[in-house]
């Protein structure tokens, strides 16, 4: 009652203000324009729904039937909308309506006014985008893909497809309601792709992704494409998919004697029409004519110094251009502009996938580079793919949310968490007594800090620095003691291996074993005479397996322990009277196998179990502890899980469990999930 009261109040104080707004007596009547123009005020100033009013303000102006009067006054409004939210077509709009109504002296006379002001402004700034947030009601994932007409986000959450519209009705900048198109998909984060005039999703299903979809986002049942095609990961560029422009093919990257290469299929039969490019060769993007596609080439100048670029393939069989060519950096996540005429993507200085820069870059008829890449500096760092380049000019970006990370202890019985880092660690471990925590500091370091919290100290390595890995980084101290094993690599050696330092710090030694396959999360053994460790093989049928070998602590040639082909071993931890290693593969089954021999049984299914997470036995061997979808369970063989709180907000990764069995040990964090901004006003920068 009180808004409608406001409403009216409003609405009376808009027609008497105003010099340049003389209502009719109301006895007389007022015309539709007027009427409308009225209504369009009160969406603008009293509800506060800025697109709604510029959506109305426009019809007003294209229906006004000659009355250049109500004309005028609409897009002096309009201009305003679009100078309240910061856009360039604000300044356009004023021009507008000097140049073509110049009969209506008092609305020009403002529009003059505005735009004086706003020019003075944009002279006092220097030249930039706009960078805008936009709300979305709960998390979205990472790989979220904007409409490409720029009215819907799709994302995945549980599992599931889902789409949000993006201009609600509570502000511009407030999404609407997210509708959800289904029920059970198992879809994997990466590789949303839309088609172009917006009536289907392609997703990835699985874990790693093997399988392809596509799902009407008018609502229906998601429909298999019968591609064969191999696990590829679950990144936006290893599993990234793209729609021809007329929907009829899917380009999508797979592998080829265990190498990443682009394919193309028929959306219609499956059939594999055609290699489109030689490995590495991930992340692509059809042009919006059909005529290229444009992917990330992928090489290593030297062990753990990769490099990427931009390519561009004519499907006309005429070639395949280096567009980012002699760039020393990594180019990742093209996306074509809605006309075809400019490609955007990111810039990767480092060895991660942090950005913090996009070039845009124009493109001949030929797909090669037509000037110089324009370089626009990000406000934030992504570590996502780009969500799209809409049909308005709007590129879709993923920031992380502000993080905060710790390592923390809690009482095995529950309750609440202490903090004993001042900031971010992983893979915390227990020295044998008790005192300490020792943990993967900073970029790739080991440190310790008391079991009840205090000063992190450094453990300082001799000769080159081994980075250990993340994930399975290990960092698992010895029952004596005195060293403590992890998975790192070296520069100048090729792959992930196993090492051994002094707790105390000293020169890592690699573990001597036959094969030297990549390995990770080591965990030696309570007699301390095994380690049991995580290995990847290439199979016959072209596809990898990862499962659980156990070395000497000496080294040698490592005994596989478990031989699955069907889902990958993730998490392990030995039994406290050696007898038996728990483990958990990304089919989501907790299970435990003898060390000597025997068959695998399993203790529980537990869904979302990944690679982040943490497992261990409780000191006893009566109960196991894991984590999983941020939160800490355990369970005895035939029971039921119960949960450890916390009393924290946080997402729970890897946790250990202290020697007397009273505390668990884990690392967590708060913050970081993907939120959506748009990148608009940019096209007057880019160099032509």
């Amino acid at each position: 009652m009180q808004s409608e009261i406001l409403k009216v109040v409003m609405l009376t104080v808009l027609l008497s203000a105003g010099a340049s707004w003389h209502p009719r007596n109301y006895a007389q009547g007022v015309t539709e324009a007027e009427r409308l123009l009225q209504k369009a005020m009160l969406s603008e100033d009293v509800d506060g729904d800025l697109q709604a009013a510029i959506g109305q303000y426009k019809k007003i102006v294209a229906d006004s039937g000659g009355n250049r009067a109500v004309a005028a006054k609409a897009l002096l409004r309009l201009a305003g909308c679009y100078e309240k939210l910061g856009r360039e077509e604000a300044k356009k709009t004023y021009q507008q309506l000097i140049n073509d109504y110049p009969d209506q002296a008092a609305e020009v006379a403002s529009a003059r006014q505005k735009l004086e002001g706003l020019t003075r402004v944009l002279e006092k700034q220097a030249a930039k985008p706009v960078f805008q947030k936009i709300t979305i009601p709960g998390k979205i994932s990472s790989g979220a893909q904007l409409s490409p007409d720029g009215s819907r986000l799709a994302f995945v959450s549980g599992g599931d497809i889902w789409v949000v519209n993006l201009r609600g009705r509570v502000a511009p900048d407030i999404a609407g309601e997210p509708v959800r198109l289904t029920q059970g998909a198992r879809a994997a984060w990466g590789g949303l792709a839309w088609s172009r005039n917006g009536e289907w999703i392609a997703f990835n299903r699985g874990a790693p992704a093997s399988e392809i979809y596509v799902v009407p986002t008018s609502g229906g049942e998601s429909r298999k494409l019968t591609i064969s095609y191999s696990p590829r990961g679950g990144s936006p560029a290893r599993a990234a998919l793209s729609f021809s422009a007329d929907g009829t093919h899917l380009a999508y990257a797979t592998k080829i004697e265990d190498r990443l290469a682009l394919h193309m299929a028929s959306v219609a039969t499956g059939d594999d029409v055609r290699r489109l490019a030689d490995p590495v060769s991930t992340d692509p993007a059809f042009s919006p004519d059909g005529k290229f596609i444009a992917y990330v080439k992928s090489w290593e100048v030297k062990p753990y110094d990769p490099r990427s670029e931009v390519r561009v393939v004519r499907l006309d069989g005429q070639g395949d251009v280096r567009f980012t060519e002699g760039i020393p950096a990594r180019a990742r996540s093209p996306v074509w502009s809605p006309d075809g005429k400019l490609l955007a993507f990111l810039m990767v200085p480092g060895g991660d996938d942090a950005s913090q820069e996009a070039w845009i870059t124009p493109v001949s008829e030929t797909g090669k580079a037509a000037a110089t890449s324009t370089k626009i500096s990000l406000p934030n760092t992504t570590y996502d793919s780009l969500a799209g380049w809409t049909t308005d000019n709007k590129i879709g970006l993923l920031f992380p949310s502000p993080t905060h990370a710790a390592i923390y202890t809690v009482p095995t019985s529950g309750g609440k968490a202490t903090q004993v880092t001042p900031g971010e660690g992983f893979h915390p471990r227990w020295s044998p007594d008790g005192e300490r925590i020792y943990f993967r500091h900073g970029f790739g370091d080991i440190a310790f800090v008391p079991a009840s919290g205090g000063k992190v100290s450094l453990l300082s390595q001799g000769g080159d620095k081994v980075v250990e890995a993340l994930p399975g980084g290990g960092n698992h101290i010895s029952p004596d003691g005195k060293r403590i094993v992890f998975s790192g690599y070296k520069e100048g050696l090729a792959g992930v291996h196993l090492w051994t330092m002094p707790v105390t710090g000293g020169e890592p030694v690699r573990l001597a074993m036959k094969p030297g396959s990549d390995s990770r999360c080591p965990a030696w053994s309570p007699d301390g005479r095994w380690i049991a460790f995580l290995s990847e093989k290439a199979l016959s049928n072209k596809k990898l397996d990862l499962n659980i070998y156990i070395v000497s602590s000496d080294g040698a040639e490592p005994r596989q322990l478990t031989h699955h082909t069907e889902c990958f071993c993730q998490l392990l931890s030995w039994s406290p009277d050696g007898s038996a290693i728990a483990y958990t593969c990304t089919d989501g089954v907790l299970r435990v196998i003898p060390v000597t021999q025997g068959e695998p049984r399993t203790v529980i299914k537990v869904d979302g179990l990944g690679r982040h997470d943490g497992l261990a036995w409780t000191p006893d061997g009566v109960r196991l502890v894991y984590s999983v979808k941020g939160r800490i369970w355990t369970v005895a063989p035939g029971g039921v899980p119960s949960e450890i709180s916390t009393g924290l907000d946080g997402r729970v990764g890897d946790l250990a469990i202290s020697p007397d069995g009273r505390r668990i040990a884990f690392n967590a964090s708060a913050g970081g999930e993907p939120e959506l901004w748009l990148m608009e006003d940019f096209l007057s920068l880019v160099k032509k």
